[in-house]
């Protein structure tokens, strides 16, 4: 028995509207109310945007702005040995943050020692204008964040360690190799050091042959067989750094190690063992 199809009844054909486009006119008439109704809502409802007013150009009249030099620049910061923040100023930094930097307020808001830290490396000289362009400060703020990078040089500067102090003025107090040009030729053996050197460096197989040897000490069967485990107690070999060739090819060209730590990323201590590990090497193949 054949059934017909839902969709080819009559009572469907009859209950279903007739669909149809509107034109193109009342389309985009319907387009423009909307947007006007859409910039509408944004013009009432969107957050409004602080758009720093432009800085006046200052006269020659009046007080100098304040310039502080930083004698830390370049030598603290992302790119350093004390990143991401110098462990030696960091009491320094909080303290000086938490000075009370606004007034007779109930509520006391500290400074924020990262902004501090980020002056510190990233400007040579700081100003106010500086400050208020690298923070995005108003100029009150940035007077703030000026004064108390102030303070924190100046007490940063008796918190120093040795090897930094030494960095900061320039000194190097890595040894380095002797630079000499050796221009005597080197002198020929006689025929009876010849003679000399050829003894000593005699092999055991001059006076009998590799099968005679073996014939004579045959190997320990026992001794083959024997199956070692491993024992936890048995310090295992640790892997090579993979910047220690490097390091140490550095090094033999009489690089300091200040330098080859900031060009390879691996800490002053590590370079200092390898370079010790060298010359002891080195002392005990010249003692033998």
């Amino acid at each position: 028995m054949m059934y017909p199809l839902a969709s080819n009844s009559p009572s469907t054909t009859e209950s279903r509207p007739s669909t149809s486009l509107l034109p193109p006119a009342e389309l985009e008439a319907l387009n423009a109310r909307f947007s006007a109704n859409a910039d509408q809502w944004l013009a009432d409802n969107a957050p409004i945007s602080k758009i720093k007013a432009e800085r006046k150009p200052k006269g020659n009249r009046g007080r100098k702005p304040k310039m502080i030099l930083n004698p830390f620049y370049g030598f603290i910061g992302p790119q350093t040995y004390w990143a991401p923040y110098p462990e030696f100023a960091m009491d320094i930094i909080e303290g000086v943050a938490r000075l009370d930097w606004y007034g007779e307020r109930e509520q006391q808001l500290p400074l924020s020692v990262a902004k501090i830290n980020y002056i510190l490396g990233a400007l040579p000289v700081i100003t106010n204008e500086a400050v208020e362009d690298l923070l995005q400060l108003g100029e009150r703020q940035a007077r703030r964040y000026v004064k108390a990078v102030e303070l924190c040089i100046e007490w940063m500067k008796k918190s120093r360690p040795q090897f930094l102090i030494s960095e900061m003025d320039g000194i190097d107090f890595e040894p380095k190799a002797c630079e000499w040009e050796d221009c005597n030729d080197a002198c020929h053996p006689s025929p009876e050091e010849l003679a000399k050197l050829h003894y000593d460096l005699r092999t055991l197989t001059e006076f009998k042959t590799a099968e005679e040897y073996e014939a004579d000490y045959p190997p320990q069967p026992d001794t083959a067989a024997i199956v070692t485990f491993p024992n936890r107690y048995t310090p295992q070999q640790r892997q090579q750094h993979p910047k220690k060739p490097e390091v140490l090819e550095l090094l033999a060209q009489g690089r300091g190690v200040n330098s080859i730590e900031r060009e390879t990323g691996v800490s002053a201590k590590t370079i200092r063992r390898w370079r010790d590990e060298v010359r002891a090497a080195q002392v005990g193949l010249k003692a033998a």
